[in-house]
């Protein structure tokens, strides 16, 4: 009797087995794929002086900071660093990085830095972050010739310089506005990247740049004020970070025009 029952619980348990294992029973078990897509990706890409992509990008530093509150009672931070490199086609990699608040800074020696603020990681899912640029310091200076409104619209007449001798490069302007005649990159309200101008060295160029004065109102110019205005020279690849709730670098300018400024009109009010 004993046999027997042993015979029929082997039985059982090889059916089981087989309904697992066995092809033939049509039932496929459940297994969980191996994660290998958590972490943190990114690519930095270089531009030289004249705003053309360097064919290496490795050797930028990235750099990570990593913020989070663990717990509120007793409080409790955790801030750690990072670092990696870039490989040749500017491409870069954390794998499976604590969770929390980044701040991630691109540094190489002669290029601008370039940084990414507050970017949250979450560890349950891939992320990338969009490509960075470093650049190098532009050949050029700009100056602003006259400023004229009409119609909600300011009309800045401006002169670029190619100052290097280089057949053939590229310019961007940056446009501060601000409320005294010291505004600049660090002193201002409201700040305007133009699109990139190209031409030969040792040459100027002159355009007319056009900027609804609606864009201003938003930014907190009152009408009846006055504005001063300020210009830059940048790489054609313009980069500007933000390193604080309002506070933003712009780490690549040269060339500062002088001052000028214009009054915003107030409306008149109907009768």
């Amino acid at each position: 009797m004993r046999l027997f029952q042993k015979t029929v619980v082997g039985c059982l348990l090889f059916a089981v087995v087989a309904m697992v294992f066995s092809p033939s029973c049509g039932k496929k078990a459940y297994v969980e794929e191996l994660d290998t897509l958590r972490g943190m990706w990114g690519s930095v890409s270089l531009y030289n002086e004249w705003g053309n992509s360097e064919d290496d990008n490795s050797d930028v530093m990235v750099t990570f900071r990593c913020v989070d509150t663990l717990s509120s009672n007793p409080l409790t931070v955790l801030d750690t660093t990072f670092r990696t490199i870039t490989d040749a086609n500017g491409k870069w990699e954390l794998d499976k990085p604590i969770g929390g608040w980044y701040f991630i800074e691109y540094s190489k020696s002669g290029y601008c830095k370039n940084a990414v603020y507050a970017h949250y990681h979450d560890t349950s899912r891939a992320d990338t972050i969009a490509v960075s640029y470093l650049t190098k310091p532009a050949q050029g200076s700009v100056d602003i010739e006259s400023i004229t409104l009409d119609n909600g619209v300011l009309s800045i007449n401006r002169t670029l310089h190619f100052i290097a001798n280089h057949s053939s490069y590229s310019l961007a302007t940056w446009y501060f506005f601000g409320r005294s005649e010291s505004v600049s990159a660090d002193d201002y309200v409201y700040s305007y990247v133009s699109g990139s101008s190209t031409a030969s060295g040792n040459s100027q160029q002159a355009a007319v740049v056009y900027k609804p004065i609606d864009k201003l109102l938003e930014s907190g110019f009152q009408e009846g004020e006055t504005v001063y205005v300020r210009a830059y020279c940048d790489n054609a690849r313009a980069v500007s970070y933000q390193v604080g709730e309002d506070e933003w670098i712009y780490p690549n300018l040269v060339g500062e025009s002088g001052v000028l400024s214009f009054e915003i009109p107030e409306e008149e009010e109907e009768e």
